[in-house]
Protein backbone atom coordinates (compact mmCIF):
# COMPACT_ATOMS: atom_id res chain seq x y z
CA UNK A 1 0.00 0.00 0.00
CA UNK A 2 1.17 3.52 -0.98
CA UNK A 3 2.22 6.47 1.68
CA UNK A 4 -1.55 8.21 0.29
CA UNK A 5 -3.11 5.10 0.76
CA UNK A 6 -2.21 4.32 3.85
CA UNK A 7 -3.01 7.72 4.96
CA UNK A 8 -6.55 8.07 3.93
CA UNK A 9 -7.30 4.52 5.65
CA UNK A 10 -6.21 6.17 8.44
CA UNK A 11 -8.21 9.10 7.81
CA UNK A 12 -11.29 6.96 7.15
CA UNK A 13 -10.54 4.80 9.95
CA UNK A 14 -10.94 7.52 12.51
CA UNK A 15 -13.77 9.32 11.05
CA UNK A 16 -15.62 6.54 11.57
CA UNK A 17 -14.94 6.31 15.15
CA UNK A 18 -16.25 9.90 15.73
CA UNK A 19 -19.66 9.21 13.72
CA UNK A 20 -20.01 5.65 15.87
CA UNK A 21 -19.50 7.94 18.68
CA UNK A 22 -21.69 10.68 18.20
CA UNK A 23 -24.36 8.60 17.22
CA UNK A 24 -24.47 6.41 20.21
CA UNK A 25 -24.44 9.60 22.03
CA UNK A 26 -27.49 10.95 20.60
CA UNK A 27 -29.53 8.06 20.73
CA UNK A 28 -28.13 8.08 24.92
CA UNK A 29 -29.46 11.79 24.85
CA UNK A 30 -32.99 10.94 23.36
CA UNK A 31 -33.41 7.64 25.82
CA UNK A 32 -32.29 9.75 28.67
CA UNK A 33 -34.75 13.03 28.42
CA UNK A 34 -37.77 10.60 27.31
CA UNK A 35 -40.66 11.41 29.91
CA UNK A 36 -38.54 13.87 31.86
CA UNK A 37 -40.30 17.52 32.58
CA UNK A 38 -39.02 20.31 31.61
CA UNK A 39 -36.58 22.69 33.34
CA UNK A 40 -37.58 25.96 31.88
CA UNK A 41 -37.82 28.24 34.78
CA UNK A 42 -41.52 28.89 35.99
CA UNK A 43 -43.02 27.17 33.17
CA UNK A 44 -46.60 27.18 33.38
CA UNK A 45 -48.40 27.63 30.14
CA UNK A 46 -52.54 29.32 30.13
CA UNK A 47 -55.09 29.06 27.81
CA UNK A 48 -56.50 32.89 26.95
CA UNK A 49 -59.59 33.52 24.97
CA UNK A 50 -58.50 36.68 22.57
CA UNK A 51 -61.70 38.47 21.51
CA UNK A 52 -62.31 41.73 19.63
CA UNK A 53 -63.56 45.08 21.40
CA UNK A 54 -66.99 44.56 19.13
CA UNK A 55 -68.97 41.63 17.85
CA UNK A 56 -68.45 41.32 14.42
CA UNK A 57 -69.92 39.38 11.35
CA UNK A 58 -67.92 36.28 9.79
CA UNK A 59 -68.47 32.93 8.37
CA UNK A 60 -67.36 29.77 9.01
CA UNK A 61 -67.53 27.17 5.94
CA UNK A 62 -71.42 28.28 4.88
CA UNK A 63 -72.30 29.21 8.40
CA UNK A 64 -73.06 32.86 9.10
CA UNK A 65 -72.01 33.80 12.82
CA UNK A 66 -71.42 36.94 15.22
CA UNK A 67 -69.34 36.85 17.87
CA UNK A 68 -66.62 39.05 19.50
CA UNK A 69 -64.22 35.89 18.56
CA UNK A 70 -63.84 33.26 15.82
CA UNK A 71 -66.12 30.75 18.11
CA UNK A 72 -67.35 27.41 16.00
CA UNK A 73 -70.25 27.37 18.46
CA UNK A 74 -71.35 30.61 18.55
CA UNK A 75 -75.13 30.38 16.75
CA UNK A 76 -75.65 30.32 13.33
CA UNK A 77 -77.54 32.74 11.74
CA UNK A 78 -77.34 31.81 8.23
CA UNK A 79 -77.01 28.78 6.09
CA UNK A 80 -75.81 28.80 2.03
CA UNK A 81 -72.38 29.87 0.43
CA UNK A 82 -71.81 33.33 0.64
CA UNK A 83 -71.03 35.49 -2.49
CA UNK A 84 -70.95 39.12 -1.68
CA UNK A 85 -71.42 41.17 1.70
CA UNK A 86 -71.96 44.26 3.10
CA UNK A 87 -72.15 44.96 6.79
CA UNK A 88 -74.40 47.86 7.87
CA UNK A 89 -72.99 51.54 9.00
CA UNK A 90 -74.60 50.43 12.78
CA UNK A 91 -72.59 46.85 12.27
CA UNK A 92 -76.08 45.32 13.28
CA UNK A 93 -77.03 43.96 10.39
CA UNK A 94 -75.32 42.48 7.11
CA UNK A 95 -76.89 42.26 3.22
CA UNK A 96 -75.81 38.91 2.17
CA UNK A 97 -75.75 36.90 -1.49
CA UNK A 98 -76.57 33.52 -0.66
CA UNK A 99 -78.44 30.58 -2.59
CA UNK A 100 -79.38 33.57 -5.50
CA UNK A 101 -80.92 35.46 -2.80
CA UNK A 102 -80.28 39.05 -1.17
CA UNK A 103 -80.81 38.45 2.41
CA UNK A 104 -80.43 40.87 5.66
CA UNK A 105 -79.38 39.15 8.84
CA UNK A 106 -79.17 40.57 12.25
CA UNK A 107 -77.22 40.32 14.92
CA UNK A 108 -79.82 37.00 15.83
CA UNK A 109 -81.30 35.65 12.79
CA UNK A 110 -82.45 36.69 9.83
CA UNK A 111 -84.71 39.72 9.43
CA UNK A 112 -85.62 39.75 5.54
CA UNK A 113 -85.07 37.93 2.45
CA UNK A 114 -84.85 41.26 -0.33
CA UNK A 115 -84.97 39.52 -3.49
CA UNK A 116 -83.66 37.31 -5.95
CA UNK A 117 -80.38 38.26 -7.50
CA UNK A 118 -78.41 37.33 -10.58
CA UNK A 119 -74.43 37.80 -11.73
CA UNK A 120 -74.50 40.27 -14.68
CA UNK A 121 -71.22 37.93 -15.93
CA UNK A 122 -73.88 35.56 -16.33
CA UNK A 123 -73.06 33.25 -19.39
CA UNK A 124 -75.66 32.55 -21.79
CA UNK A 125 -77.45 35.79 -21.09
CA UNK A 126 -81.44 35.05 -20.67
CA UNK A 127 -81.91 38.14 -23.02
CA UNK A 128 -84.95 40.21 -22.31
CA UNK A 129 -84.87 38.81 -18.90
CA UNK A 130 -85.12 41.74 -15.55
CA UNK A 131 -82.78 40.71 -12.35
CA UNK A 132 -81.89 42.13 -9.30
CA UNK A 133 -77.64 42.79 -9.52
CA UNK A 134 -75.74 40.26 -7.05
CA UNK A 135 -73.53 43.07 -6.73
CA UNK A 136 -72.98 47.14 -6.27
CA UNK A 137 -76.07 47.27 -3.29
CA UNK A 138 -75.07 49.90 -0.76
CA UNK A 139 -76.16 51.13 2.74
CA UNK A 140 -77.93 54.50 3.76
CA UNK A 141 -76.33 55.93 6.50
CA UNK A 142 -78.21 55.01 9.07
CA UNK A 143 -78.55 51.81 8.20
CA UNK A 144 -82.41 51.77 7.61
CA UNK A 145 -82.12 51.33 3.58
CA UNK A 146 -80.73 48.97 1.46
CA UNK A 147 -79.97 50.27 -2.31
CA UNK A 148 -79.56 48.06 -5.48
CA UNK A 149 -79.30 47.66 -9.07
CA UNK A 150 -82.07 46.26 -11.44
CA UNK A 151 -81.17 45.34 -14.47
CA UNK A 152 -82.15 43.42 -18.17
CA UNK A 153 -80.19 41.01 -19.93
CA UNK A 154 -79.09 42.44 -23.54
CA UNK A 155 -76.95 41.55 -26.01
CA UNK A 156 -73.75 43.35 -25.19
CA UNK A 157 -69.85 43.44 -26.08
CA UNK A 158 -68.59 43.12 -22.21
CA UNK A 159 -69.80 42.81 -18.96
CA UNK A 160 -72.82 44.62 -19.35
CA UNK A 161 -71.64 47.23 -16.05
CA UNK A 162 -72.86 50.51 -17.60
CA UNK A 163 -76.80 49.55 -18.30
CA UNK A 164 -78.98 51.76 -20.44
CA UNK A 165 -81.72 49.36 -19.15
CA UNK A 166 -80.48 49.59 -15.45
CA UNK A 167 -82.88 51.13 -12.40
CA UNK A 168 -82.04 52.23 -8.64
CA UNK A 169 -84.17 50.66 -6.30
CA UNK A 170 -84.55 51.00 -2.67
CA UNK A 171 -85.32 48.65 -0.43
CA UNK A 172 -86.90 49.43 3.11
CA UNK A 173 -85.95 46.98 6.24
CA UNK A 174 -88.43 48.22 8.58
CA UNK A 175 -91.72 47.62 5.84
CA UNK A 176 -90.07 45.05 3.43
CA UNK A 177 -90.97 47.09 0.35
CA UNK A 178 -89.05 47.86 -2.72
CA UNK A 179 -89.31 51.37 -4.18
CA UNK A 180 -88.10 53.05 -7.48
CA UNK A 181 -85.53 55.61 -7.43
CA UNK A 182 -83.75 56.58 -10.62
CA UNK A 183 -84.80 55.26 -13.75
CA UNK A 184 -82.35 54.90 -16.37
CA UNK A 185 -79.37 54.17 -14.06
CA UNK A 186 -76.51 53.97 -16.06
CA UNK A 187 -74.12 53.36 -13.60
CA UNK A 188 -72.70 50.73 -11.33
CA UNK A 189 -70.57 52.79 -9.32
CA UNK A 190 -72.44 55.35 -6.92
CA UNK A 191 -72.24 57.02 -3.37
CA UNK A 192 -75.25 58.44 -1.42
CA UNK A 193 -75.04 61.45 0.18
CA UNK A 194 -75.12 62.24 3.94
CA UNK A 195 -79.22 63.20 2.88
CA UNK A 196 -80.95 61.89 -0.18
CA UNK A 197 -78.67 62.52 -2.40
CA UNK A 198 -76.74 60.35 -4.79
CA UNK A 199 -73.76 60.70 -6.74
CA UNK A 200 -72.95 58.65 -9.54
CA UNK A 201 -70.32 58.43 -12.67
CA UNK A 202 -72.20 57.71 -16.18
CA UNK A 203 -70.29 57.48 -19.55
CA UNK A 204 -70.71 59.64 -22.48
CA UNK A 205 -71.05 59.22 -26.22
CA UNK A 206 -66.94 60.02 -26.43
CA UNK A 207 -66.54 57.23 -23.98
CA UNK A 208 -65.36 59.28 -21.26
CA UNK A 209 -67.23 59.10 -17.41
CA UNK A 210 -69.43 61.99 -16.06
CA UNK A 211 -70.00 62.71 -12.43
CA UNK A 212 -73.69 63.22 -11.74
CA UNK A 213 -76.25 64.15 -9.20
CA UNK A 214 -79.50 62.95 -8.01
CA UNK A 215 -81.19 65.19 -5.23
CA UNK A 216 -84.52 63.63 -6.02
CA UNK A 217 -86.05 65.63 -8.20
CA UNK A 218 -83.55 65.70 -10.76
CA UNK A 219 -79.65 65.02 -12.29
CA UNK A 220 -77.33 67.68 -12.21
CA UNK A 221 -73.64 67.62 -13.84
CA UNK A 222 -70.60 68.00 -11.71
CA UNK A 223 -67.54 69.85 -13.10
CA UNK A 224 -66.10 68.23 -16.42
CA UNK A 225 -66.19 64.60 -17.92
CA UNK A 226 -63.30 62.64 -16.32
CA UNK A 227 -62.00 65.39 -14.13
CA UNK A 228 -59.56 63.71 -11.74
CA UNK A 229 -60.15 66.44 -8.96
CA UNK A 230 -63.27 68.60 -7.56
CA UNK A 231 -62.35 70.86 -5.40
CA UNK A 232 -65.00 70.11 -1.99
CA UNK A 233 -65.66 74.36 -2.43
CA UNK A 234 -67.31 73.59 -5.63
CA UNK A 235 -69.12 70.96 -3.99
CA UNK A 236 -70.30 72.73 -1.17
CA UNK A 237 -71.32 76.22 -3.97
CA UNK A 238 -73.88 73.61 -5.45
CA UNK A 239 -74.65 71.08 -3.25
CA UNK A 240 -76.15 70.85 0.24
CA UNK A 241 -74.37 67.92 1.28
CA UNK A 242 -71.14 65.27 0.46
CA UNK A 243 -70.81 61.38 -0.56
CA UNK A 244 -71.09 59.12 1.49
CA UNK A 245 -69.91 55.39 1.52
CA UNK A 246 -70.42 52.80 4.32
CA UNK A 247 -66.14 52.44 4.01
CA UNK A 248 -65.73 55.36 5.13
CA UNK A 249 -67.55 54.85 8.00
CA UNK A 250 -65.53 54.72 11.41
CA UNK A 251 -66.53 51.57 13.55
CA UNK A 252 -67.60 49.27 10.36
CA UNK A 253 -67.68 45.89 10.99
CA UNK A 254 -66.62 43.17 8.47
CA UNK A 255 -67.44 39.30 7.31
CA UNK A 256 -64.60 37.02 6.71
CA UNK A 257 -64.55 33.80 4.87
Amino acid sequence: MTRLGRRLAVIGGVAGVFIAIGVCAALTLFFATVGVPSNIVDFDPVVFRATADTEFFYSLGTQLKYSDQIDPQAPTLMRGQTRNFLVSPDNKKIAVVANGQLIVVGTASILRQVTAVDSIYREPKPIGRQFFRDDDFQWSKDSKALYLIRDEYYGSRGSQLFSSKGELWKYDIESGSLQLILKPFKAYSYFLGVKSGIYFSTPTESGDLQLRYFDGNGVTDIGRPNASNISPEKLGRHFVEVPHHPAWEDGGGSASG
